[in-house]
Formats: C-alpha cells, sequence, structure tokens
C-alpha cells in the first residue's frame, strides 16, 4: 500500500469525491504537516466529520470521565512507595508535577506525558483547528461517534491495562521519549502503515477496543455522510491503515480509494 495522510475516494458511479485524512491529536509541528493540503481538499466538500462533534455539549462532561471514581488518587491504586518513585521520575524527567494530576485517571496521565515530550507550537491541536477551519468555511459539521462513545471506551479499559500503561512511561524513559518521538517523525514523514503497526503494537490488548471495533463503527457512519455530500473526514492516522483499518473498510464497501500524492 502507498503512503500518505490523505486518501480521496468514491463510489465508481458517482461523480463526486470524498477525502479521509489522517490526524494527530496535538499541536505540534509535525501534526500540522498536513494543513495546507487538508485546506485546499476541503474547499470542495460540504461536510466535514471528525472523530467526533467537537461542539457536542456533552464534552463538558470530559473532565469528569477523565478523573478516576470515588476520588480516587493514583497513590491508591500503586501504594505510596511506587507513587514516590514516580513522581520523582516524571517531575525530573518531563517537568510534570504528578501530584497535581494524580486524580486523573492512569491513561490520561499516560496521554499528558506523552504530549509533553512534543513541542506545542500552535495554541490547538489539529483536530480542533481543522474543526473551526471547516465550521468558518460553512461547511456541514458531524463526527462520527459520539462524545457518549468515547466516553465509554474511557470507563471500560481495565485499571491494570492503564497502570501498566503508565509503568512504560517511567521504566524506561529515554526509550520511552524516542518511541514518541519516533511516532511524530513516521507522521511528519506521511509514513501511515509503520505509524498504524507502532500504534497497533503499543495498543497490546486494547487494539479491539480502541482501534478495529471504532474502525467499523466509523467507516459505517461515514459512509452514510457521504450519501448526503461531498465529506472530508479527518481521525486519528492509527485508524487508516492495516486490514482492519478504515481504508480497508471503504473498499470493501465498494469505494474506489486513492491516496493523495504531494
Amino acid at each position: 500500500m502507498k503512503d500518505s495522510l490523505l486518501w480521496k475516494f468514491k463510489k465508481p458511479q458517482e461523480s463526486r469525491t470524498h477525502f479521509l485524512l489522517g490526524t494527530m491529536h496535538v499541536s505540534s509541528e509535525e501534526a500540522y504537516t498536513p494543513v495546507t493540503m487538508a485546506k485546499h481538499f476541503m474547499e470542495q466538500c460540504q461536510i466535514y466529520a471528525g472523530e467526533m462533534d467537537l461542539d457536542d455539549p456533552e464534552l463538558n462532561q470530559i473532565g469528569d470521565v477523565f478523573i478516576n471514581d470515588d476520588d480516587k488518587i493514583l497513590e491508591d491504586f500503586i501504594g505510596s512507595k511506587k507513587y514516590k518513585k514516580y513522581k520523582q521520575v516524571i517531575s525530573k524527567a518531563f517537568n510534570i508535577n504528578l501530584d497535581d494530576i494524580a486524580h486523573y485517571r492512569p491513561l490520561v496521565i499516560s496521554n499528558m506525558i506523552s504530549e509533553s515530550i512534543l513541542t506545542k507550537s500552535y495554541d490547538l491541536a489539529l483536530d480542533h483547528f481543522l474543526w473551526q477551519y471547516a465550521q468558518a468555511m460553512g461547511l456541514n459539521m458531524k463526527g462520527l461517534e459520539s462524545a457518549a462513545d468515547q466516553f465509554k471506551i474511557m470507563r471500560v479499559i481495565p485499571l491494570d491495562i492503564q497502570l501498566k500503561s503508565l509503568q512504560s512511561c517511567t521504566k524506561d524513559v529515554s526509550k520511552f521519549r524516542k518511541k514518541v518521538l519516533r511516532l511524530s517523525e513516521l507522521y511528519k514523514e506521511g509514513q501511515l502503515t509503520k505509524l498504524y503497526k507502532t500504534s497497533k503494537k503499543s495498543m497490546g490488548s486494547l487494539r479491539k477496543l480502541m482501534i478495529y471495533d471504532r474502525n467499523e463503527y466509523m467507516t459505517n457512519n461515514l459512509i452514510n455522510l457521504t450519501n448526503e455530500g461531498a465529506t472530508f473526514c479527518a481521525v486519528g492516522a492509527a485508524h487508516l491503515a492495516g486490514g482492519k483499518g478504515m481504508i480497508r473498510h471503504l473498499k470493501k464497501a465498494g469505494f474506489k480509494v486513492k491516496p493523495v500524492l504531494n
């Protein structure tokens, strides 16, 4: 499969063309790599679809979903000795005070650490920037998932898996930092297949819940939108490639799918 962050797809019997962009949910320089190209093709569409509707009122509850149940903090799960060790490592390596975020779910803390490694070059994460740009253009704004869909996923991820993810951030800081930076570099280079394989590996037992099931669900919703008009869709890049990726699902549904190459 040729690699590209942006793909065009259409039904053979139809004239209108749709687009599928792989994004990063961060605000780094690397994440903004496809912005110029994305803007150009968004102008050819009537509908913009993100992973979810970023104007969904339910997103106001996202803070509650990120926080541990029953007012627990990380120390309650791992004990004071390990917590003290984590706090020292995270402070020294990532300049983050663990006490300030200990009330969040361990997976949320892991994501915060990952994001801290990447330079924040812009005010908005890429997906938020594209959403606002499409909105300003007057496109019909849609989400492939609801906020409730994503909240449900967050709530069902087992605690032991979340703690294992957090441990990987602190066990070998250099290795973890290199992995995050490597993913960012792969994205900048448009190496979608390698990015997918690396992300899939890091997901471990969560890949069905976090990637495969969502790919099928989001593709079905995307296909429904394409019946209403030319659609530009932007979702996390890890959802595009692979045997169970959105590109493969679109092909199975009868769409001709081709990379948009620079």
